[in-house]
């Protein structure tokens, strides 16, 4: 059997077709979520095809990065699909190595993600990403019913003393998140530029925009923002904290925040944080916890490969800033 084609590739209505019979999360929610993800010019994807019909997919979505005091072009692996018929021929392996030759060719300073349990031994082993372990967990607990039910006691209360100070919703990101991004990433290694294009496009211009919602100090000279998404989800009621991030007004934000999610019964909120983050102390002072590995609902493994000298400090321990803005699924 002749060996299957790969070629780098735009989105294209094959692509969007492709991806909705896959099975594959994004494909179920359609060509404009597709477009909003990866974009509609930039060369994302890894394609494979044989037999002129296509039988896998690599997808990469474009982000600017945080490299020390640069700025760096990076891509993000978050999709992956092989046709049943071509498993086990190593058409994965010869995808994700033609998306990485391509990005060495176009300049790309550093390829990252989430491998999941079935991907990591290819992307950690074949593919020598660096394996930062697994992504850094943090619960709040805001009432006890998710664990009781769990121990079979019906019992649900809530846990937190916060209170909801009935803070309004911002509808859009303005030039204080520029003056945000300004006055935090000085303490950030490696991440993702989040100033206002980045929060505008993940948090307002998505396919999700009205599951989120943010609060913000916006006048501040200091400005600050929190931003959480709720959800049934893992048997509970839960919330995810997408961001949270700023000045000395980003506690505030956040424990009103706390208080109005559990008024809502909310029972848990999970976010992620490295203890080297600029918001670890606050996310700790407000009674977030490290989530055992054990406990956690799923197992998400990060991981990085540098493409030039000025993406190294990626591989580097204490460098990354990470929260659920950098989830690809939530």
């Amino acid at each position: 059997m002749a060996e299957p084609v790969i070629s780098i590739e735009p989105i294209s209505d094959e692509l969007i077709l492709a991806y909705r019979a896959s099975g594959m999360k994004r494909g179920n929610s359609g060509g404009r979520a597709l477009e909003w993800a990866f974009g509609r010019d930039s060369a994302s994807f890894a394609v494979a095809r044989h037999d002129g019909r296509i039988v896998g997919i690599s997808g990469y979505i474009q982000n600017r990065v945080q490299l020390g005091h640069l700025t760096g072009n990076a891509v993000q692996a978050v999709d992956s699909f092989v046709l049943d018929s071509m498993r086990g021929k190593g058409v994965f392996t010869r995808l994700a190595r033609a998306y990485d030759e391509h990005a060495v060719r176009s300049g790309t300073d550093l390829i990252w993600g989430f491998p999941n349990d079935n991907a990591a031994p290819a992307w950690f082993g074949k593919l020598g990403w660096h394996n930062h372990r697994q992504v850094p967990f943090l619960i709040k607990v805001l009432r006890t019913g998710f664990f009781c039910r769990k121990l079979g006691l019906p019992l649900d209360f809530p846990l937190t003393m916060d209170r909801d100070q009935r803070l309004c919703p911002v509808n859009e990101i303005g030039d204080w998140a520029d003056l945000l991004w300004e006055q935090t990433s000085p303490s950030i290694g490696v991440g993702v530029v989040r100033d206002r294009d980045f929060l505008h496009h993940r948090l307002f211009a998505g396919p999700q925009a009205d599951q989120y919602r943010v609060v913000a100090a916006a006048d501040d000279g200091a400005p600050s923002i929190v931003a959480t998404r709720q959800t049934d989800k893992h048997g509970g009621k839960i919330a995810y904290l997408m961001e949270a991030l700023g000045g000395a007004s980003m506690k505030a934000l956040l424990k009103s925040e706390l208080g109005r999610m559990a008024a809502q019964g909310v029972e848990i909120v999970l976010a992620w944080s490295f203890p080297w983050s600029p918001n670890y102390h606050v996310l700790r002072n407000t009674g977030f916890l490290p989530m055992p590995e054990r406990f956690r609902p799923i197992r998400i493994w990060f991981g990085s490969a540098p493409k030039t000298a000025a993406a190294s400090p990626a591989n580097q321990s204490g460098q990354w800033y990470l929260s659920y803005l950098d989830s690809d699924t939530v």
